[in-house]
């Protein structure tokens, strides 16, 4: 085994270049496989800092099968959960929430907050033991309890300077006195981001499951349980669904189609990541085809110089199998070395993807995902290094060690010509299909991201400082006229301020429910007049409140009528501006203006709201991240003070004409601390990084889809013009035997660039058919899906002509006799 080490590493240094050029090429598959490794195993592994995080169970409630969000347990079903679900040890709720903090020298900010039952504690560990004072016990959430609270030493530090006496001051939190009376480690933001713990509180009022399937609602929680001893989460996921399904015959009004999912806690809270991890495996996997066809063409090229060395071994008494060991442990030392490589830069990688993530994920990225090379990512390398060795070295090495002996010593060649050449024409067809598929796939998905994340929103967005304001203190909650009037009161002071720090920043105020290129798509039922509806079936319409000046402010110029002014008060006629979709919606060929329109309320029992009169109509502004819907929506905007049934609780703040800069931002905060100062603005941001931040990190996909593009472009080139040009080469004695006998060198370019297209022709709609399936239904046109076919198509084609047509020239050149004894 020295001995074929020795060997090994002794040939490869004979030929540096030929070794060097298999090391990268191999490097770049094994890489990006090593990394993909590493993105899987920092979604499913994570690093939860629990003791025995696989008992962690967390319960999710489906929908027809489906999971819908983490706090979709009716309270009502969760206590049936807990009676019934002997598998657990316990289940209990507990509520995420944001709250407003009030500074003890700043204003007051914003924090992910969680109420959470004491029972839950234990079940962390030493993650959870408190740096200062104590964690939450189970008289903290008996009723007439002191309001008291947990801070995570982030908070403590970041926002509270440390104070060492905080332990035992006092707080506000949504308005509310609260004592601090602990400080967690700043590591742990159970259960997902949160760094701020309050006592769990059942749903307030009277339980009842209501009508529908709705889930988010207040009496919704999310629920963690823990498993006993022996049971295993699959038991507990069948105990639950068992008694998913005897509340939906004993509640088929609400529960029919509601199910219940037990999952492990690193999946809590997420999206099914399984699509994205499943696409990038598949990626993987072409990309390592594509190196292992590429080395496999290098190799068989080397092998076919070897083969004389390797006649005089076997003459000299070498057995096949000892030759065959002896090529696989070039092959393998390449594939480690590789390995090796590609491990360092997908570290690097991976951290760099970390920081990207982190820069754009708004602190929405759940605690436990770090995105870091991994013991399980290494020794998937590892193994997928082994097996790439097999899958290119194997057959390099089987055919290269069945030598014939006489012909080799004779004249220097063997009898695999004719073999050789079919072989070559499969590796050329193999890898025009995968290279074409992969090319289309990353280059189509990279415009895809990037054309989603530049397009405009119809507004504007440079220079544009935007916030989210939502109203938390207890006198803006619920739904009495006080609440409402309180509402109101506090948006016309708002507006006030905001008016007043605009002025001397030379700047205009923009306020809406949802504001242009991020945030929700607002949808309501709609009735316009004189419409007829068939089985309750109202169309849909985007709704928006604004306040007046809006369009002038975001700079969208009206195609007809007006926007909102003083005028518009909550006793004068109820009015809408609507986009160009809602009229040609609902009164093609028709002005709009005058027309009217109304909102269907309620969810079961509907009634039709006060009519709105159309008064001005708008070209399309996007809302909301979802393109393609968004292009299509019918939107509607009303004014703030003509709100039915009432005040908003929540409204985006923009202030158009200044950068987002500190001075910038202590307009916003003063403005907001004069109309209210227990309040605090959240999300401020640039309205272009706002758009960023909405579209969740899909600029670090595109980079992802870039990089695998270039990696494919490179590895195509190299790889279609390796072998195009080696099969080419393998019949230099076939072109010389042709030109002996008469044939003219245009007959025989023409023959081989014919049958070059004849592989094209057979395997460049495969690829392409494949990368196209591979994309159908993600582009939301055929347009890009049919350039991208045809510069593919023309690059793979133009690869492939090329690497024919350069080595037949050479060809040609030689003489037929040189021809002939060209090995």
């Amino acid at each position: 085994m020295r001995d074929d080490l020795h060997h090994s590493v002794q040939a490869l240094l004979r030929h540096p270049g030929h070794a060097l050029l298999s090391l990268l090429t191999l490097s770049c598959g094994l890489g990006f496989a090593i990394f993909a490794a590493g993105i899987y195993f920092s979604f499913t592994a994570g690093d939860l800092p629990f003791p025995e995080p696989e008992r962690l169970v967390a319960v999710e409630a489906s929908r027809d099968g489906e999971r819908s969000q983490a706090k979709s347990v009716h309270y009502l079903d969760l206590l049936e959960y807990q009676r019934q679900t002997p598998s657990l040890e316990a289940l209990l709720p507990l509520q995420t929430d944001t709250v407003t903090l009030g500074g003890q020298r700043q204003y007051p900010a914003n924090f992910a907050a969680a109420r959470v039952s004491a029972g839950i504690w234990p079940w962390l560990g030493e993650a959870a033991r408190p740096e200062l004072g104590r964690g939450l016990l189970p008289g903290d959430s008996e009723p007439g309890a002191a309001p008291v609270a947990v801070i995570g030493a982030d908070l403590w530090r970041r926002f509270l300077g440390a104070d060492p006496a905080i332990v035992g001051s006092r707080l506000k939190i949504n308005g509310v006195d609260t004592e601090i009376v602990g400080v967690l480690p700043g590591r742990l933001r159970f259960p997902m981001t949160q760094e701020l713990w309050l006592p769990f509180q059942p749903p307030a009022g009277t339980l009842s499951r209501g009508e529908g399937y709705s889930m988010g609602t207040p009496q919704h929680v999310m629920a963690l349980g823990r498993l006993r001893p022996g049971a295993s989460r699959e038991q507990a996921g069948a105990e639950l669904q068992q008694v998913a399904q005897n509340l939906a015959a004993q509640f088929p009004a609400n529960n029919r189609r509601v199910g219940a999912l037990a999952l492990p806690y690193a999946a809590w809270g997420l999206p099914d990541v399984d699509m994205i991890l499943l696409g990038l495996a598949g990626a993987a996997a072409l990309l390592l085809a594509l190196v292992c066809i590429n080395t496999a063409n290098l190799l068989l090229a080397r092998a076919n110089e070897r083969r004389q060395e390797l006649a005089v071994r076997a003459a000299l008494g070498a057995p096949r199998g000892r030759l065959v060991m002896q090529m696989l442990t070039e092959t393998w030392l390449l594939c480690l070395a590789a390995a090796g490589l590609g491990l360092f830069f997908s570290a690097w990688a991976l951290e760099a993807t970390q920081q990207a993530v982190m820069a754009t994920a708004d602190g929405r990225l759940p605690f436990w995902i770090h995105f870091t090379m991994r013991p399980q990512a290494v020794l998937v390398g590892l193994g997928v290094s082994l097996l790439t060795a097999l899958a290119t070295g194997l057959l390099p090495a089987w055919r290269a060690s069945a030598v014939d002996l006489n012909s080799v010593l004779r004249d220097g060649r063997g009898s695999q010509g004719r073999a050789s050449s079919r072989f070559a024409r499969g590796l050329v067809w193999v890898q025009i299909a995968l290279s074409s598929l992969l090319l289309l796939a990353s280059g189509l998905q990279t415009y895809t991201v990037h054309q989603r994340l530049n397009a405009g929103t119809g507004a504007r967005m440079e220079g544009v400082l935007t916030a989210r304001l939502t109203l938390r203190t207890a006198e803006y909650q619920g739904s009495g006229e006080a609440v409402q009037a309180a509402r109101a009161a506090l948006w016309n002071r708002l507006q006030a301020r905001l008016d007043e720090a605009a002025a001397s920043a030379q700047a205009r105020v923009a306020l809406s429910t949802s504001l242009p290129g991020g945030g929700m798509i607002d949808t309501d039922e709609i009735l316009p007049e004189g419409m007829t509806v068939q089985d309750g079936q109202y169309p849909e319409g985007g709704n928006y409140r604004i306040n007046a000046g809006f369009f002038d402010a975001m700079e969208v110029k009206l195609l007809a009528g007006r926007e909102f002014g003083p005028q518009d008060r909550a006793d004068s006629l109820k009015v809408a501006v609507i986009n160009q979709n809602f009229a040609q919606q609902h009164w093609p060929g028709q002005d709009p203006l005058g027309k009217r329109f109304a909102i269907v309320e309620g969810q079961t029992q509907k009634r039709i709201g006060p009519w709105i009169t159309v008064v001005g109509v708008i070209p399309h502004v996007l809302q909301g991240i979802g393109r393609e819907r968004g292009l299509r929506a019918a939107n509607f905007y009303l004014p703030i003070s003509q709100a039915t049934p009432g005040a908003p609780a929540d409204m985006g703040i923009a202030l158009v004409g200044v950068p987002d800069h500190a001075a910038s931002r202590e307009l916003l905060a003063r403005a907001v601390a004069q109309a209210d100062p227990a309040l605090a603005l959240e999300q401020v941001f640039s309205a272009e990084e706002r758009q960023r931040i909405a579209h969740g990190g899909e600029d670090v996909a595109a980079a992802m889809y870039l990089i695998l593009g270039l990696l494919t472009l490179g590895l195509a080139s190299s790889g279609i013009y390796g072998v195009t040009s080696r099969a080419v080469q393998l019949r230099g004695q076939e072109i010389g035997v042709r030109r002996a006998v008469g044939a003219s060198d245009g007959q025989l370019m023409r023959m081989l660039l014919g049958q070059a297209l004849s592989l094209l022709a057979l395997a460049l709609p495969l690829g392409l058919t494949g990368g196209a399936l591979a994309l159908s239904g993600g582009l939301g046109s055929s347009l890009p899906l049919g350039l991208g076919v045809l510069l593919v198509g023309t690059l793979i084609s133009s690869l492939v002509l090329f690497s024919t047509w350069l080595p037949a020239r050479r060809a040609l050149r030689q003489s037929p006799t040189a021809a002939l004894n060209s090995p």
